[in-house]
């Protein structure tokens, strides 16, 4: 009787050592996977930060391989401004060219820096009443462009 007590007894502690060993390796992979994933976060920083230095300072002269991308960027950042100002416009609101605060339309200085408000142009309407505008704003927004380019893992677009 004690020889299968023994058996039982080895077989248990077998058992706790394999279950142990395998939480330190399931823990060990985790910290690993944690890491990994930290790295690929940072190296995805960086290509943005390395994207948006190189649009900044070559913007008006990129290299032919990568121009249309850059111009889709250009699009899109004018799309922005005028949909930015599309909004104040809807709010009653105007940007100060100096100081960037918005300020009521009806104002003619800022009430932030003092500036005088430049005050657009009306624009007329070309969109129909009838169209929504969430289509009239499908149409301006351009396409991305991605260029091949050595991405093990990720695809890039921004």
């Amino acid at each position: 009787m004690s020889d299968i007590l023994k058996k039982i007894g080895d077989t248990l502690t077998d058992a706790g050592k394999t279950v142990g060993e395998k939480t330190k390796q399931v823990g060990s992979v985790a910290k690993i996977n944690a890491k990994i994933i930290s790295c690929e976060h940072s190296i995805s920083e960086n290509y943005s930060i390395l994207g948006k230095y190189y649009y900044d300072t070559y913007k008006d002269n990129p290299d032919d391989e990568i121009a249309e991308t850059v111009n889709a960027v250009t699009a899109s950042i004018e799309t922005i401004a005028e949909l930015k100002s599309e909004l104040l416009a809807i709010k009653g609101l105007i940007k100060c060219q100096k100081c960037g605060s918005e300020c009521p339309f009806e104002d003619t200085f800022c009430g932030k820096c003092g500036a005088e408000l430049e005050k657009p142009e009306p624009v007329e309407e070309e969109v129909e009443e009838s169209e929504e505008i969430g289509e009239a704003a499908e149409d301006e927004v351009p396409n991305i462009v991605v260029v091949d380019g050595d991405s093990s893992d990720e695809s890039t677009a921004e």
